[in-house]
């Protein structure tokens, strides 16, 4: 009887993936005071003149190309393009795109065709309804930075 050496053989290909993906950028935003003001000037609908102040980002990875900005806060509960100010009161905050005030409601993004860079923006009290409390108006604002 010859003995046949016989193996069985079955084969399986598999696949490998990975992703390289950018490192990360810095940001930096300032605290904004928007100074003190009378409750009895608003009076319908009343704003604040505006305060100018920038962020930063810097120290982004080469592969990172242009980044986007994410604006997340509470919204004023009588407009919900305002942040969270006191009852009658709320934030308003703006991107500046040349000599234009583009409104930046909670929740919103902007998107930008750089990644490093110092961009404008603005931020003022602005009435939202009557009556006009009085309080201190502090309030965080959460940028969140997506990339490319």
């Amino acid at each position: 009887m010859l003995a046949a050496n016989v193996r069985a053989q079955d084969t399986q290909p598999f696949t490998v993936s990975g992703e390289i993906l950018p490192g990360a950028c810095r940001i930096s935003f300032p605290d904004v005071d928007l100074g003190s003001h009378l409750a009895n000037v608003f009076t319908g609908s009343h704003g604040t003149a505006y305060v100018d102040f920038s962020g930063t980002v810097s120290d982004c990875d080469p592969l990172i190309l242009r980044v986007a900005m994410t604006f997340d806060g509470t919204a004023d509960s009588h407009n919900s393009g305002l942040f969270e100010g006191v009852p009658g009161v709320g934030v308003q905050l703006v991107r500046v795109v040349s000599s234009l005030n583009v409104p930046l409601p909670p929740g919103s993004s902007t998107q930008y065709v750089t990644a490093d860079g110092v961009y404008p923006f603005r931020a003022r009290l602005l009435q939202s309804a009557m009556p006009v409390s009085v309080g201190r108006v502090q309030r965080p604002i959460t940028v969140s930075l997506t990339y490319n």
